[in-house]
C-alpha cells in the first residue's frame, strides 16, 4: 500500500504547524548549548497570575474533575459574555467553550461547510486556518487586496465583494483583528464595511479576536456591530492564550454566535471532546471574571518600543508599525538575490529565516507559513535582554549578506 493510500488525502500533505515547530528548534539548540534568540512561537511568557493557578489547583483539590456541560460550564459561558461586553446581546446558549481557539475555529468550519464550500481568509492568514478548513472539506481562498491596501495586506470591502461575486459557494469570511502575523489593526469603519458585505451576501463574518486586549498607544478595540441585522451572521472567536501571561498550554477558547450554529457545535463537541477539562475551565473563569489589569499590555508596549529602537536601520529590512499583538512584521524582500558569506543565494522568506538561524541562532517565523513570501514575523513576547541581544545578532547576520 502506497503512503497516499494509508493516510487520507485531506491530511497527506499537511505539515506540522510552523509556529509550534519553532518551539522544538529552540529546545534543540538549548540542548546543544548553541546560541538562540527565540522570536518564533507566539507564546506569552512571564509568571502565571496566582488567581488563575489557584483556581486550577482548587479544582483538583476539591474534586472538580468530572464531566461538565459539553458547551462548557454555564458560569464560564456567562463570564465570557461579560468579558467580551456581549451580555446585553447574547445568552449562554450562544457561547461554546472549547479546548482553545483552534478548536473553536475547527468547530465552525465543520458546522457550516459542505464539501467544496469556499472559505475566505484575509490577506496573510494565520498558519492553521487553511489546514483546519481543508480538514472540514472547505475550499480555502485568500482574499488579496488591490490598490493602496496591497502593501498593508488589508482587505477592503471592494476586495471582499470582488471575491464573493466570483464564487457563488462561499460560506464565511474569516478575519483576524488585530492580525497575526502582520500586527495590523482594522479600524471600526473597515470592520463595519466588511461586515456589511457579509450580511448583504448572507455569509458568516467570523472574527478571530484572540489578541483584542493587546492594543498599544491608547487604542481601543473596534467592536463589530451587533444588532438584529448582523446577529445571524457574526461569529466571534477568542480564548485564554494571548491576553494573559503563560496561559497558552491551558487550552481554553470560546466562540459566540447565533443559536442555531452554537447548538450544532455543542452537539458536535459532545461527541469528539465531550467539552474542555473542568479544572482548566475553572482557571479560565478566574482569568476572565475579573477586571482586566493592563500591566501586561504596558510591558509588551515597552518591549515593542525597545525592539523598534534596536532594529532601527536594520540592513535589508523594512519594519512595519505594530499597533497591536506582540509581533513585529518585517519586509525582507531586499534580501532576495543576495548571497550569504558561504555563497548561498537567498531566494525566499524560508531562506532568510534559515540563514538567521544558522548564522546567529535568531529564530523567526517565515512569511511562507502565512502565505506571504517576502516577510518574517518576530514575537517580542520575550525578555528585554533577548530583544537587545537578538537584534544585534540579526544585524550582524544581515550586514554580512553580499550583492
Amino acid at each position: 500500500m502506497q503512503p497516499l493510500e494509508r493516510i487520507s488525502a485531506k491530511l497527506f500533505k499537511f505539515q506540522q504547524s510552523l509556529t509550534l515547530s519553532l518551539k522544538h528548534l529552540v529546545e534543540l539548540r538549548d540542548a546543544q548549548n548553541l546560541p538562540v534568540y527565540d522570536f518564533g512561537l507566539g507564546e506569552t511568557k512571564g509568571t502565571l497570575n496566582p488567581s488563575i493557578r489557584e483556581a486550577g489547583e482548587r479544582a483538583f483539590r476539591e474534586g472538580y474533575t468530572m464531566y461538565s456541560d459539553p458547551a462548557g460550564m454555564p458560569k464560564l459561558r456567562q463570564a465570557v459574555l461579560r468579558w467580551l461586553g456581549l451580555e446585553n446581546h447574547y445568552g449562554i446558549e450562544n457561547v461554546v467553550i472549547s479546548t482553545g481557539a483552534k478548536q473553536s475555529l475547527f468547530n465552525i468550519f465543520l458546522a457550516v461547510c459542505n464539501p467544496a464550500d469556499a472559505v475566505l481568509f484575509d490577506a496573510a492568514p494565520w498558519v492553521s486556518y487553511q489546514p483546519l478548513a481543508v480538514a472540514a472539506y472547505g475550499f480555502p481562498v485568500m482574499v488579496l487586496p488591490l490598490g493602496t491596501q496591497r502593501e498593508l495586506l488589508k482587505v477592503t470591502a471592494d476586495d471582499l465583494k470582488r471575491n464573493l461575486d466570483a464564487r457563488p459557494h462561499v460560506k464565511l469570511f474569516l478575519i483576524n483583528n488585530p492580525c497575526n502575523p502582520t500586527a495590523q489593526l482594522y479600524s471600526a469603519d473597515e470592520i463595519e464595511a466588511l461586515l456589511s458585505i457579509c450580511v448583504e451576501h448572507k455569509i458568516y463574518f467570523v472574527l478571530d479576536r484572540l489578541y483584542w486586549r493587546i492594543l498599544f498607544d491608547g487604542r481601543t478595540y473596534p467592536e463589530p456591530r451587533i444588532d438584529e441585522e448582523t446577529k445571524p451572521w457574526v461569529i466571534q472567536v477568542d480564548g485564554l492564550s494571548k491576553n494573559f501571561r503563560r496561559t497558552g498550554g491551558l487550552r481554553i477558547g470560546w466562540a459566540v454566535g447565533p443559536t442555531d450554529l452554537t447548538k450544532a457545535i455543542i452537539n458536535l463537541q459532545s461527541h469528539y471532546t465531550s467539552g474542555p477539562a473542568t479544572p482548566t475551565q475553572e482557571a479560565a473563569l478566574a482569568a476572565v471574571d475579573r477586571t482586566y489589569v493592563s500591566d501586561f499590555v504596558e510591558e509588551l508596549q515597552t518591549k515593542r518600543d525597545l525592539l523598534h529602537r534596536q532594529a532601527a536601520g536594520m540592513p535589508h529590512v523594512k519594519i512595519w508599525p505594530t499597533p497591536g499583538t506582540f509581533y513585529s512584521f518585517w519586509d525582507v524582500r531586499d534580501c532576495f538575490g543576495k548571497k550569504t558569506p558561504d555563497g548561498v543565494v537567498i531566494s525566499n522568506s524560508d531562506d532568510v529565516a534559515n540563514y538567521l538561524l544558522r548564522s546567529e541562532g535568531v529564530i523567526t517565523a517565515s512569511g511562507m507559513g502565512f502565505m506571504q513570501n517576502g516577510y518574517l514575523r518576530l514575537s517580542f513576547s520575550v525578555s528585554e535582554d533577548q530583544i537587545t541581544d537578538g537584534m544585534s545578532a540579526a544585524r550582524r547576520a544581515l550586514s554580512a549578506l553580499k550583492g
